[in-house]
């Protein structure tokens, strides 16, 4: 049978587990100097004068290096333990940076990780965003406010007359000019370029031989105009015959066809060749009353918005050019709900610190002969250890917004769900474990902390806490009943928060889960009697501060929180995207 999806008070039990029995350290008396006067010995589980910490071990850990002093700190960025730079390394390579920005409008820059895990993260923004100072690659001005019309695109764009990379068709940059009337000038304004165009001037002036007889001409002043125009008979050669008052052969002096989308063209005015023209409007322009084709309400003012052209125009909030509803943009073109997935790949208690009676008090939060609680936890993480194994990861803490919305204040829905995930983690898939997920509402901060520890909450350990910096979310408040090991522990005011990496985000880091276990909560929460060391006791018995714990009072980890007292849990985790269904 697949166990309960592992929680931070199960795997606290398995560390234990492996741990033994209460006893004193070897060979230590019952009082006195528990070192006899001897100078510090590295290794012997006992911090002594020029220590740090000491786990027990000469060994290089994340914790305590094998001088017996903190890891973080000792001037060496260490690899070996996942460092990725020095806190007492002052500048240059190895400082440990504090902010990040590489100056590209089209990235995404964050700080993940603190102390000697800080590190700067950097992501390609690909999607089309107003306002953020980017045009991503293959986006334009119709879709991004930060694109300016380019002129050769293909796109036709706003402030463009047409575009000079469309071939032929609508938005096609014309080369020659000819309405083929002889009564007109037809010529080209701004050849080779994306504001080129047609012009055409009635000819107003006799001129002989142009084939044009203007209004007011006569054969005596234009030989193009014939001597039979206005003998009462539409002749051979003509279309119409100025002396004829009504009816038909009638000469037109204005012309209009009640089409938005055409010229209404009078030609040969005046004359006994005279006609109405209507020729196509192809070319966007505002305030003509016609929206040609290819044309949009971000080319031409004369165009309502259209759901379904793949233009976001107006108040839509996409348009992706297809009439599917349950994609990310529906059929009205607001944005869908698409679901996105972030699966915690690491989670580490920072504060409080668990603490046992095993060969003396000790600190098993990080480091404790490979029994450690993180180290379980990220065994827990990577490993189906199920016996026999049902083909999922152990632990999977996943977050899923329907939908991710990630920029400016807005909100989105988040569902916390301790999922079952498949194996390997290297291409793991989730969906919903067997328990309900948690219902919160998570908001985006564009600058500033989403979440932090609170004032006078937390306590001297290494690593710190890292906190949730922007861009980022932060949960409402809640409380959280959440089955651990056969117990139902408490979360009161819980709230979980991330960095966001990227747009639209590939991963969330600087992860930070918040809650707050009361003392009286604690004090009735027991372990089932089957699990070692720690079977039949409660969980007060693991924490410092609690009835039984084997730290001195004075070293306490008890918080207060409205008045009530208990422990502030505080959990950093980083989390990528990955793939979900919900069957």
């Amino acid at each position: 049978m697949r166990r309960t999806p592992g929680r931070i008070l199960t795997l606290l039990a398995i560390a234990l587990c492996a741990c033994g029995n209460d006893n004193k350290s070897a060979g230590q008396p019952d009082g006195g100097d528990p070192d006899g006067g001897k100078a510090a010995a590295c290794g012997n589980l006992a911090i002594e004068a020029g220590e740090d910490c000491d786990d027990g071990n000469l060994v290089l850990d994340s914790v305590c290096d094998n001088l017996c002093h903190f890891t973080c700190g000792n001037g060496v960025v260490d690899t070996t333990v996942a460092e990725t730079c020095d806190t007492s390394i002052p500048s240059g390579i190895g400082a440990c940076p504090t902010a990040c920005n590489d100056n590209d409008a089209c990235t995404a820059d964050v700080l993940s990780g603190s102390e000697c895990t800080a590190t700067c993260l950097s992501s390609v923004i690909t999607t089309a965003t107003d306002g953020d100072g980017c045009c991503p690659a293959g986006a334009n001005a119709n879709t991004d406010s930060d694109c300016t019309a380019m002129c050769g695109n293909g796109v036709l764009e706003s402030g463009e007359l047409c575009d000079m990379g469309i071939v032929a068709g609508a938005g096609a940059c014309p080369t020659t000019c000819n309405d083929g009337q002889s009564c007109t000038t037809d010529a080209l304004v701004g050849a080779s370029s994306c504001q080129a165009h047609c012009t055409v001037t009635p000819i107003t002036t006799p001129i002989n031989n142009d084939g044009c007889c203007p209004t007011g001409a006569t054969s005596g002043t234009d030989n193009d105009c014939s001597p039979a125009c206005g003998n009462g008979f539409v002749d051979t050669g003509e279309t119409c015959d100025k002396a004829i008052a009504t009816g038909a052969g009638k000469c037109p002096t204005t012309c209009t066809d009640g089409v938005a989308c055409t010229r209404d063209v009078l030609l040969n005015p005046g004359t006994c060749t005279a006609a109405c023209s209507f020729p196509a409007i192809t070319m966007a322009m505002n305030g003509d009353g016609c929206c040609p084709t290819g044309a949009n309400a971000n080319t031409d003012n004369d165009c309502t918005p259209f759901c379904g052209n793949g233009v976001k125009e107006g108040t839509e909030q996409c348009d992706d050019g297809n009439m599917v509803n349950t994609d990310a943009c529906t059929n009205n073109c607001m944005n869908g709900v698409v679901v996105t997935a972030y699966r915690f790949n690491t989670l580490a208690l920072r504060d409080p610190h668990a603490y046992a009676s095993v060969i003396g008090c000790n600190d098993i939060t990080d480091s404790f002969f490979g029994n450690a609680v993180n180290q379980q936890l990220a065994n827990n993480l990577t490993q189906d250890n199920d016996m026999p194994p049902d083909g999922f990861l152990d632990l999977s803490p996943t977050l899923v917004f329907r939908p991710l919305n990630q920029g400016g204040v807005l909100t989105s829905p988040l569902e916390i769900h301790f999922a079952n995930c498949t194996t390997p983690v290297g291409s793991t898939s989730c969906k919903p474990g067997a328990a309900a997920p948690i219902l919160l509402t998570a908001t985006n901060q564009a600058a500033g902390t989403c979440l932090t520890t609170i004032a006078g909450t937390t306590h001297p350990y290494t690593p710190a806490i890292t906190s949730s910096t922007s861009p980022c979310f932060v949960s409402t408040q809640s409380t959280v009943t959440v089955a651990l090991g056969g117990v139902n522990i408490v979360l009161h005011d819980a709230r979980i928060a991330a960095t966001y990496v990227g747009t639209p985000a590939t991963q969330v880091v600087n992860g930070l889960l918040r809650g707050f276990v009361t003392e009286a909560d604690a004090d009735a929460t027991i372990f089932p009697s089957n699990l070692a060391v720690v079977g039949g006791h409660t969980l007060s018995y693991i924490l410092p501060g609690g009835a039984g714990n084997c730290r001195p009072a004075n070293q306490s980890d008890k918080d207060v929180n409205n008045g009530v007292s208990g422990w502030w849990f505080y959990l950093n985790f980083t989390a990528p995207k990955t793939p979900w269904s919900d069957n």
